[in-house]
């Protein structure tokens, strides 16, 4: 593990044993968020077509939807609160949302932290880059300049899998990274599989293309831990809106392919509390 992943793991466990009690238990259970009539969740606002915001001024995205079938399962009204991705944990943790749906990648670092629902999508991260660039092996990426998210699944999968010589270039948000493709400051980019989606939706002539698939990614509801009741009803809401179709038709709606399959377990991410 690189040091700096270190360094995030670490601050992270500070940020919790740092918190105030009442803080940290603020909206923990059903029976808060209940009394308060609102569910707030955190959402990004700059990914398509996981959470963006509409010409109309409105946050959607499949996350979005999730987060509003959810809140009708409890409920109770959805208060989307958008952040950017470096901030999700902070915010989480200090009680500002009571819940994640923001492409939290589940990965065992994270679940050091919070804790994670069922998986409710998937997608892979992958190198993105020119089509006339010969990249077929991770090897290939030796001397090239590596745009990636700061703090999100693609700039710890890249970090890891980068070889010797390889430059990784580390931007605040998504927007960020594909601009610094498109203007040729970064040679290639880590990204998920709706990256290249968005820019050929954007520029059906781009000339862009996957290289190299690193890892497959699962998404989980992200909440603080310590809490079984909201655990186990969001896990059973998951279960409910995947057995009837629900989360089946945002996937073709926003992805416009059927839901893939989701596993059962990832090693090291429990699912429910232990």
């Amino acid at each position: 593990m690189s040091r700096r992943r270190l360094v995030q793991i670490a601050a992270s466990a500070a940020l919790v044993a740092s918190m105030p009690l009442a803080m940290h238990a603020a909206a923990q259970s059903i029976e808060d968020i209940k009394k308060r009539g609102t569910q707030r969740v955190g959402v990004l606002s700059e990914l398509p077509p996981w959470g963006f915001v509409s010409d109309q001024g409105k946050n959607v995205g499949y996350d979005i939807d999730v987060a509003e079938l959810i809140g009708k399962k409890l409920g109770v009204k959805v208060e989307l609160v958008p952040m950017n991705v470096a901030a999700r944990i902070a915010q989480l943790m200090t009680g500002k949302v009571d819940l994640l749906l923001a492409t939290m990648g589940m990965y065992p670092d994270r679940a050091k932290v919070v804790q994670f629902s069922k998986p409710y999508a998937a997608l892979s991260i992958i190198v993105a880059g020119k089509k006339s660039d010969n990249i077929t092996k991770l090897e290939d990426l030796a001397g090239k300049k590596v745009g990636v998210t700061r703090a999100a699944a693609q700039d710890t999968a890249i970090t890891q899998a980068a070889p010797k010589g390889a430059t990784i270039q580390r931007f605040d948000d998504d927007a960020a990274v594909v601009q610094a493709l498109l203007a040729g400051q970064s040679d290639v980019i880590g990204a998920n599989t709706t990256y290249l989606m968005n820019i050929r939706k954007a520029m059906p002539d781009a000339p862009f293309e996957q290289k190299l698939v690193i890892s497959r990614q699962y998404m989980g509801v992200a909440m603080r831990p310590g809490n079984k009741e909201l655990n186990t009803r969001i896990n059973q809401i998951i279960d409910e809106i995947k057995a009837s179709g629900e989360l089946n038709a945002i996937s073709k709606k926003w992805i416009n392919q059927d839901l893939p399959e989701l596993v059962t377990e990832l090693p090291g991410v429990p699912f429910t509390v232990q």
